[in-house]
C-alpha cells in the first residue's frame, strides 16, 4: 500500500505541476487509522496528504458530477468499482470523459470498521498491514493476524471487477479473482425462498428502520438526476412523513429508478445509518433482468444502452401470463 501511496502522489504532482489537471480526486486519512477520507486537492504543496489503504472505500465517481461544473479538468484515482460508476454516469450523460483524467488502481477489496469492531480490534490500532490472505492489525499490544475475508465488505467478496475497466493509465498489479454466481446471489435466494406475506414481513420490518435522510440517493452513483423526483414539489410525491407507506414507496421507486443502471458497488447499504439492506433489493432486480434478457453488467461500457432501454421483438414479456395458470 506504501508502494502505491508514493505512486499516487508522484503522479499527483507531475499532472498539477504540469497543469494537466486542474485537481486531482483522491483520498486522505480521517481522524482514525479507519477512516479514509475522499479530498480534492489542487494545491501542490497538499500532495502529501494523499494515501491509498485498506479503507478507502468510497465510490469517488459520483463526485465529480458537482464538481465538474466548475471545474475544467480532473484527475482521479479509482477502483474497478468506481470504474464501472464512471462509465455509467458518461452513458448518463451527466459529465464529459475527456474533462477526466482516469488513474486506476487494482483493488482486492477494503476493510469494514463494523466488521472489525465486532471482533474487538478497534481499540488501539496503529496499522494495518495485509499480505496475500490476511490482514494484519498492529496494536499497543501486539498483532493480530486475521484473514481478509473475515473483515472485508461482503460487496468487496462478492466484487466481479477487482480491476478497473476504464483509464488512462493503471497503477499496480492486475489481480485475477472469480466469483461463484451462487454466492453472488445467495441472499437474494434465501428471500426468493419465503412466502409472499413473509417477505412483506421482512421488508417492512426493514423500511420501517428508515430516517429519510437520503444517503442512500445521494450516495448512489446510478442516482444522478439533476432534480431528484423526491425534492420537487411539483411531483406530488416530495413529502417526508415518517410513515412506513412513504418510506417503502421511496425504496421501491428508487430501486425501479435505477435499475439496469446499477453497477452493484454496494454503496447504498453501506452509508445507511440503519442498516438496511438495500443491495440486495438492487440484486434481486438485477438477478431478475439477467435471467429475462440475458447477462448484462451496468457500467462495463459507457457506450451503447442498457437492457431496459433497448426494445427488441423477442424480448420476454414478464407480464404475461403463462399457460394454464390463472
Amino acid at each position: 500500500m506504501e508502494e502505491i501511496t508514493l505512486k499516487i502522489r508522484d503522479i499527483a504532482k507531475e499532472h498539477l505541476s504540469n497543469r494537466k489537471v486542474d485537481k486531482i480526486l483522491g483520498f486522505s486519512k480521517g481522524d482514525f487509522p479507519y477512516e479514509s477520507c475522499p479530498v480534492f486537492i489542487s494545491d501542490i504543496d497538499e500532495i502529501e496528504t494523499l494515501i491509498w489503504d485498506l479503507f478507502c472505500v468510497n465510490n469517488l465517481s459520483k463526485y465529480l458530477i458537482e464538481e465538474l461544473k466548475t471545474t475544467e479538468k480532473i484527475g482521479v484515482f479509482i477502483k474497478g468499482c468506481d470504474s464501472l460508476s464512471f462509465n455509467q454516469i458518461v452513458q448518463d450523460n451527466r459529465i464529459n470523459p475527456e474533462n477526466v483524467v482516469i488513474f486506476g488502481v487494482p483493488c482486492n477489496g477494503m476493510l469494514d470498521p463494523k466488521k472489525i469492531k465486532k471482533m474487538g480490534l478497534l481499540k488501539g490500532i496503529m496499522d494495518v498491514q495485509r499480505d496475500e490472505e490476511n490482514v494484519i492489525f498492529v496494536t499497543k499490544n501486539g498483532e493480530n493476524n486475521i484473514s481478509a475475508k473475515e473483515v472485508k465488505y461482503d460487496k468487496c467478496i462478492l466484487c466481479e471487477n477487482p480491476n478497473p475497466v476504464v483509464f488512462d493509465e493503471i497503477i499496480g498489479n492486475k489481480i485475477t479473482k472469480k466469483v461463484d454466481q451462487e454466492d453472488k446471489f445467495q441472499d437474494v435466494e434465501e428471500i426468493e425462498a419465503m412466502s409472499a406475506d413473509e417477505k412483506f414481513d421482512y421488508w417492512s420490518n426493514q423500511f420501517s428502520k428508515c430516517v429519510r435522510c437520503y444517503a442512500c440517493r445521494n450516495i448512489c452513483p446510478a442516482c444522478n438526476c439533476q432534480k431528484c423526483i423526491f425534492e420537487n414539489v411539483e411531483s406530488g410525491v416530495s413529502s417526508k412523513a415518517k410513515v412506513d407507506s412513504e418510506d417503502q414507496f421511496f425504496h421501491i421507486i428508487r430501486a425501479y429508478h435505477v435499475a439496469g443502471r446499477c453497477v452493484d458497488c454496494g454503496e447504498c447499504s453501506r452509508v445507511c445509518p440503519e442498516g438496511i439492506p438495500l443491495e440486495k433489493l438492487n440484486k434481486k432486480i438485477i438477478k431478475d433482468i439477467t435471467q429475462l434478457y440475458g447477462e448484462y453488467d451496468a457500467g462495463l461500457s459507457s457506450k451503447g444502452k442498457s437492457t431496459l432501454t433497448t426494445y427488441d421483438l423477442e424480448d420476454i414479456d414478464p407480464f404475461e401470463i403463462p399457460k394454464g395458470r390463472k
